[in-house]
């Protein structure tokens, strides 16, 4: 038997990597800024068993579907060329999001690794509902909002848009 070869990891990659990118159609695209959190699940599987007496007493199950979601929380702030206007990419959200169903509340993401001077390997795109929820808190808290993306299809994984 031939052991592979084993190499020592380097520097371990942050979570605030990730970049995330909104359309409303899947072709322009508008940088999601003030991310403060990113939570992706890009491959939530659902799995049916498949056990059957020839297993030896060993449960199998089978992946038979997948869906895929991400989280992202956002501080919402002004943009700084202008105090009165907040992030193109949180108003394209908000906008989507807020009073909307079906496919007005439908929009596409696209979301990929950008770790200075690391891997530019992950980029995932897709179509999905969005919902957009105010945090709240005390009088001394920052305003955030936490926003959900739920995929509508398969996933893709996408040639990264820095490659």
């Amino acid at each position: 038997m031939t052991l592979p070869t084993r190499t020592a990891l380097g520097a371990t990659t942050g979570n605030r990597k990730w970049f995330c990118d909104v359309s409303p159609d899947g072709t322009t695209w508008t940088a999601l800024m003030g991310i403060t959190s990113f939570d992706p699940d890009w491959d939530n599987a659902s799995l049916q068993d498949d056990s059957d007496f020839d297993g030896g007493g060993a449960k199998s199950q089978t992946k038979t579907a997948f869906a895929w979601s991400a989280q992202a929380t956002v501080r919402r702030g002004v943009t700084s060329a202008d105090a009165t206007a907040y992030d193109p990419g949180q108003e394209m959200v908000r906008t989507t999001a807020i009073g909307k169903t079906g496919i007005e509340n439908s929009m596409y993401i696209r979301a990929y690794e950008m770790e200075p001077g690391g891997p530019r390997v992950e980029a995932y795109s897709g179509r999905c509902a969005v919902t957009w929820k105010q945090q709240g808190g005390n009088m001394d808290a920052l305003s955030t909002v936490q926003i959900t993306f739920t995929g509508q299809g398969a996933l893709a994984q996408i040639t990264h848009p820095d490659a």
